[in-house]
């Protein structure tokens, strides 16, 4: 019998280790858990299994650098993505490779992390004693028993999880099964399970075939039993008004300020604003994902069993009740604008299936002359109000934004700083809060256009402003944005923005009622249409006055003033704690509704069997 060496292999897997324990440090995510056993275990049988079949030392040698490329690859790329979206990129992510191949990502001002300068020199340093160990490692069968049984009672007990019955809902949302099932937090389910299992599982896991007859059935008995909506006193004041509605990149309203953004501000002076809404941010596809909940009334949905991305997984399904599809039944003529590329989130594809009629991108603006058009500057956006709008007949303008955009280095901005030095006088001020300033100032500026545009149409009076964020700033430095807002870092306030809602002879009026981005289709839908549909909404008619809550992607509740996390952590007043324990369940079922309405294409069937 031959002699074990393993000399190769230890080198390989001491560096994995290490990369993972590096990687988790620097992003904060805790190496104190049975995942990183687990992760040396498997890297040991699948690095071990595959080197055991190679016969020669040469190729040996070539298979264990490949592994150390691929994994210090995927290590930094997770360090570069957790820096911007606070989690573990998926197999979806990958995506975003054809972005960097074309060039369009300068947005994000990629840097070198920390994990690429603290391993480089590890990487180095085991390829060489790789290459310069002259024998080929020498396994035995026998030595991968251990790590086999290993994986076997990994196995027995996901089995077990799988078909254990849980007293409730709630049990089971809070339970490592649920956990491992969705991976509904990829960095937790790294804790648990491994971060290299974590990345396997997500490439190999197949979708599972799904009953499309049982869940539709599922769906359907959901809506059925929906309480209906009931008018309110804000029901239908401004039936026939046009509608302007505005998804603003990276608004952060806390920033609203009477010399730095007049016209947001004389709208919130002078409008309804929510208080206590959120913009609850679901990744991977933030943007999209927020596009998709105000415009169809529905969650986002958390998991990576598909893709959380809507936009590019689900681009094809029918949205019947959408917020477009119900105005267009209304007589009204619907129109999408973004300055962005038109395939970004495929969204060439799935914006009309919203119901808008006439969705127009900057390819369309190229192709009409505008070579000077520059996406960057939200003002440009005018061109296409210019060229596709029928100010004479009643209209649904849903704009998208971008000038708030990260990178938070942009100097062509530099010609809006009179308007900051003017709102912050001799202010010393961060240059990632500057800069955002500035882009704030260019998107305050389109609002001022618009309405000049409205006004010579004459349509100013008789148009709604709706004007929402799609997330938070989460591309500045979250160090620099929290302490200058004065949040804590990482906490669920930096989340509560503002929705406001404006036309020209309303009063302004502070409204408390608890909601998110979900919620404002049907809000939008009572103050024009009390009579349309609203039983197929998720969300809730912000103004009906009834108790909400928001559950947010990391499945944390709130009501606005408490927060339950799905770890029973809690903050603020223990007597709402039952309240938000039942919502809880109630929303995490939702959701695990939303996935089973999108994977099934459920309005496409209500629409066959009608």
């Amino acid at each position: 019998m031959k002699k074990r060496r393993y000399h190769s292999f230890v080198y390989v897997i001491g560096f994995l280790i290490m990369l993972r324990v590096v990687l988790n440090i620097t992003v904060g995510i805790s190496i104190f858990n049975f995942g990183i056993l687990f992760d040396a275990v498997l890297m040991m049988f699948w690095v071990g299994i595959f080197a055991f079949f190679i016969k020669n030392v040469t190729i040996q040698k070539i298979y264990y650098i490949v592994v150390i490329v691929i994994c210090s690859v995927f290590t930094i790329g997770d360090s570069v993505y957790y820096d911007y979206f606070g989690t573990i990129s998926a197999r979806s992510s990958f995506n975003g490779l054809q972005w960097l191949a074309e060039g369009n990502t300068l947005e994000y001002d990629i840097q070198i992390p920390l994990v690429a300068y603290l391993i480089t020199p590890l990487i180095l340093i085991v390829i060489y004693l790789i290459i310069s160990n002259k024998e080929k490692d020498v396994f035995h069968i026998r030595d991968f028993a251990i790590l086999s049984s290993v994986f076997l009672v990994q196995i027995i007990l996901f089995l077990v999880w799988g078909n254990y019955n849980f007293e409730t809902r709630s049990d089971y949302y809070r339970s490592d099964a649920y956990l491992f099932e969705s991976m509904y937090d990829r960095s937790k389910f790294s804790e648990k399970y491994g971060y290299y299992n974590y990345h396997i599982l997500d490439f190999t896991r197949i979708r599972p075939k799904l009953d499309k007859e049982e869940l539709y059935a599922k769906v359907d008995a959901y809506f059925e039993e929906k309480t209906p909506h009931e008018t309110n006193a804000y029901s239908d004041i401004y039936a026939g008004y046009n509608l302007i509605t505005m998804t603003v990149e990276t608004l952060e309203t806390r920033f609203i300020d009477e010399t730095l953004t007049p016209n947001l501000y004389m709208i919130q002076q002078n409008g309804f604003s929510f208080s206590n809404f959120y913009t609850t941010v679901f990744q991977q596809g933030a943007t999209c994902n927020s596009e998709y909940m105000s415009i169809v009334g529905q969650s986002a949905i958390t998991t990576n069993d598909w893709s959380n991305n809507i936009c590019d997984a689900y681009s094809e399904n029918s949205f019947t009740y959408s917020l477009a599809n119900q105005l267009n039944n209304d007589g009204y003529h619907t129109y999408y604008f973004h300055s962005g590329y038109e395939w970004f989130y495929n969204r060439q594809t799935i914006v009309p299936q919203y119901g808008f009629e006439t969705v127009k991108f900057q390819e369309d603006l190229f192709q009409l002359g505008y070579d000077d058009f520059n996406d960057r500057f939200d003002t440009q956006m005018m061109y296409f109000l210019d060229e596709f709008v029928d100010f004479n007949e009643p209209f649904y303008i849903d704009m998208l934004t971008y000038s708030m955009h990260g990178a938070y280095n942009q100097t062509e901005f530099d010609i809006h700083n009179d308007r900051v030095e003017a709102a912050y006088p001799n202010i010393e001020l961060d240059p990632e809060i500057r800069n955002y300033m500035e882009k704030l100032v260019e998107f305050d500026n389109l609002i001022g256009l618009i309405m000049q545009k409205l006004e010579e149409n004459n349509q100013l009076d008789n148009t709604l402003f709706v004007i929402y964020p799609d997330h938070y700033p989460y591309m500045m430095n979250s160090e620099t944005y929290s302490a200058y807002i004065g949040i804590e870092e990482g906490s669920h306030e930096i989340s509560r923005q503002q929705l406001l809602i404006y036309a020209t002879n309303m009063n302004k009026e502070i409204i408390a009622n608890t909601g998110s981005t979900m919620d404002i289709a049907p809000t939008i839908l009572n103050l024009i249409d009390s009579s349309s549909e609203f039983k197929y909404f998720m969300g809730t008619d912000l103004l009906a006055g009834i108790t909400n809550y928001v559950l947010f992607s990391d499945l944390t509740i709130t009501d606005g003033e408490n927060y339950l996390y799905i770890n029973e952590d809690y903050i603020g007043n223990q007597a709402n704690y039952a309240l938000l324990e039942l919502a809880l369940e109630d929303k995490i079922s939702e959701l695990e509704l939303q996935k089973k309405l999108l994977n099934i294409d459920y309005f496409k069937m209500l629409a066959e069997r009608d």
